[in-house]
C-alpha cells in the first residue's frame, strides 16, 4: 500500500500499540473463582474444568516511517510482540483436596516468544493491463526471546511483568514478507500478503518447580492472506481471508495457543473527513477449534482528525476474549 499513497504524502510517521486476550475458555474467571474460594469441592471442580483448557495473550507495538519518491516508495519499521499461550499441568488427582493448595500441583504454564523485528520496505507501482499495480517486499531481521512463566493457580498472578520476568534469547532470524496490490477501478482493490516467505524454527525447555522439563517449539510458518476492498467518498467496505490455517507461534510443549484462519469484515464511515467511525468483525474458521473459538469476534473504532490522526479500536466476543488498540501518525 505504500504506493498507493496520495501523490503529496511524501513522508509519514506511524505509531501503533495494542493488546489482545484470546480467552475464549474462561480461564481468568475460573482462576479468580478458585483464589476466592475456600471451599475445597468447589476448588476441585474448578481444577477439573480449567484442566485442557487454553489462554492466551498477545501485546504489540510498531514504529514505521516511510517516504515517497518519484518511482519508489519506501519505509522503515520496527515492531515488538509478546506472543505466549498457557495451560494447567499437574492437575490434582481426583478426590486428593490436600494437594489444591500444594504449590506443586495445579500448575499454570505460560510459554511463548517475545519478537523484534526490524524491516525495510520497498513498493513500486505500474501499469498491466491499463490497471494500476503495486508490489512491494519487506526483508526483515527478527530476534526472539522465549518467554516463560509456571506457577501454582493458588499464588499465580498472569500481570505482565510476571510474563516478561523469565526470558531467554534464541537469537535472530531473517526472512522476507511480500503484497501486491491491483485497482480493479477508482474504487475496487484487491490485494494478497504473503509473510514469512521463509519460515523459522526455534526451540527451549522450561522447567517447573517440580523439575519436570517440557521442550516447546516456536514455529514462524508462511501466511497467505488474500483481501478485497472498496473506497468512496463516504463508505470503505473491505474484506480479508486467511488462505491457509494459521497455528500459533507456540505449537508444542506444555500448552499449545489457538489454531486461526480468519475471515476478516469491516466497514468504515467518513463524517465530513474529521472522524471515520468503523465496525467489523473477525470469524475464526479453522478446523478442530472449539464451539467458543469459531464463535465471531466483533470491532469497533473511530479515527480523529487532530492535527495528526488518532486511531482507536476494542474487539470482543469469541468466548471472553477482549482487545484494543491505539493507532497515530501524520502524513504530509
Amino acid at each position: 500500500m505504500l504506493s498507493f499513497q496520495k501523490s503529496d504524502d511524501d513522508f509519514s510517521l506511524l505509531f501503533t500499540a495494542g493488546a489482545f486476550l484470546s480467552d475464549n475458555d474462561g480461564v481468568i474467571d475460573d482462576l479468580d473463582a478458585f483464589q476466592d474460594s475456600t471451599d475445597n469441592n468447589e476448588k476441585f471442580a474448578i481444577v477439573q474444568e480449567l484442566d485442557g483448557k487454553v489462554i492466551a495473550p498477545e501485546l504489540s507495538g510498531a514504529l514505521a516511517v516511510g517516504f515517497t519518491t518519484e518511482i519508489y516508495s519506501m519505509a522503515v519499521s520496527a515492531r515488538m510482540d509478546v506472543v505466549v499461550a498457557g495451560g494447567l499441568s499437574n492437575v490434582s488427582p481426583e478426590g486428593d483436596y490436600d494437594s489444591l493448595d500444594d504449590p506443586a500441583y495445579n500448575l499454570l504454564n505460560i510459554v511463548g516468544a517475545q519478537t523484534t523485528e526490524v524491516g525495510f520496505s520497498i513498493a513500486r507501482s505500474f501499469e498491466l493491463m491499463e490497471k494500476k499495480v503495486s508490489i512491494g517486499l519487506t526483508p526483515k531481521i527478527v530476534n526472539v526471546e522465549a518467554v516463560k512463566y509456571s506457577e501454582s493457580i493458588s499464588s499465580s498472578d498472569t500481570g505482565v511483568d510476571d510474563l516478561t520476568d523469565d526470558v531467554q534469547d534464541l537469537g535472530d532470524f531473517t526472512t522476507l514478507d511480500l503484497g501486491m496490490v491491483m485497482a480493479l477501478s477508482d474504487n475496487v482493490r484487491v490485494g494478497m500478503t504473503v509473510k514469512n516467505l521463509m519460515t523459522e524454527e526455534m526451540s527451549f525447555q522450561t522447567t517447573d518447580v517440580n523439575n519436570d522439563t517440557t521442550t516447546t517449539t516456536l514455529s514462524f510458518d508462511t501466511q497467505l492472506k488474500v483481501g478485497v476492498a472498496y473506497s468512496g467518498d463516504v463508505l470503505t467496505l473491505g474484506a480479508d481471508l486467511d488462505l491457509i490455517e494459521n497455528d500459533s507461534i507456540v505449537t508444542t510443549g506444555t500448552v499449545a495457543g489457538l489454531k486461526r484462519q480468519n475471515l476478516s469484515l469491516g466497514m468504515e464511515f467518513n463524517a465530513f473527513d474529521y472522524a471515520q467511525l468503523r465496525l467489523g468483525m473477525i470469524k475464526n474458521m479453522a478446523d478442530g477449534i472449539s464451539s467458543a473459538d469459531k464463535e465471531a469476534l466483533y470491532t469497533a473504532g473511530v479515527g480523529l482528525w487532530l492535527g495528526f490522526n488518532l486511531d482507536l479500536a476494542v474487539m470482543s466476543g469469541a468466548g471472553e476474549s477482549l482487545g484494543a488498540v491505539v493507532q497515530t501518525g501524520f502524513k504530509f
